[in-house]
């Protein structure tokens, strides 16, 4: 299991907590559920995840992530309840939250949410119960393939001198499309519909997606084999 994307999902109500494990399991995270305060504490006890996220009524709600920061202040809590109020998203925050998001919020922004806080837990978030330490390991740089490889469930792109690159909800789907894609090649834009107005929008997105993906690879450092097909979309010249 991927230290990383282990997380805990609790939520009393069955079908939310069967519905959000399932979904962020699909975009590659390891959820572990539970369904009462206690049987929240005693997980969290039994193995320490990085992440949780934790849905139910908003009183409910507020009493366990207060319970749960004051066992971990370094735990990226995403909050989910009646956060419909500047107040109640004020009192989540300083119940111990990290993000609060209203009940209609789509899984994929609560990854989004997950992958940001990934980026920012410190390693001391990710480490095994007291009872069991363990001494760190470090990321060992990938096998010099010649090939680019994704790991971590794609939410990291790897070059093939080693270098790791990670990814946003839209650069991994992008990048994931891209690279399955015949030929390795795609337009800009989904094929056009009766709105061309639509069509436009997405093909500015796409394009506005690439700028900012070529500018962090270049920080990491990384240069991109993504090229640009003039006049119709991009294209993955490195192999995979």
């Amino acid at each position: 299991m991927n230290d990383l994307l282990d997380l805990i999902v609790f939520a009393p109500d069955a079908g939310q907590r069967v519905r959000r494990s399932d979904e962020l399991a699909g975009m590659g995270f390891s959820p572990r559920c539970c369904e009462d305060s206690n049987g929240l504490f005693r997980l969290f006890q039994t193995r320490r995840t990085p992440l949780l996220v934790m849905q139910a009524e908003f009183s409910d709600l507020c009493m366990a992530v207060a319970g749960l920061r004051a066992m971990d202040t370094t735990a990226g809590i995403v909050a989910v309840s009646a956060f419909d109020s500047p107040e109640n998203r004020i009192l989540g925050l300083h119940c111990g939250a990290d993000a609060c998001f209203s009940l209609d919020v789509a899984t994929a922004e609560i990854a989004a949410a997950l992958q940001a806080l990934v980026r920012r837990v410190p390693a001391t978030g990710r480490r095994a119960p007291e009872a069991e330490p363990r001494a760190p390991v470090p990321v060992p740089a990938a096998e010099s393939t010649g090939k680019w490889q994704f790991l971590d469930a794609a939410w990291t792109l790897v070059s093939p001198q080693g270098t790791r690159l990670s990814l946003t909800q839209a650069e991994r789907e992008f990048l994931l499309k891209l690279t399955a894609s015949p030929d390795k090649r795609m337009p800009r834009s989904d094929p056009p519909g009766v709105d061309s107005r639509s069509g436009r929008e997405s093909m500015r997105r796409t394009d506005v997606l690439v700028s900012r993906l070529r500018r962090k690879a270049q920080d990491v450092p990384m240069e991109l084999p993504i090229r640009t097909v003039w006049g119709w979309g991009y294209a993955f010249t490195g192999e995979i």
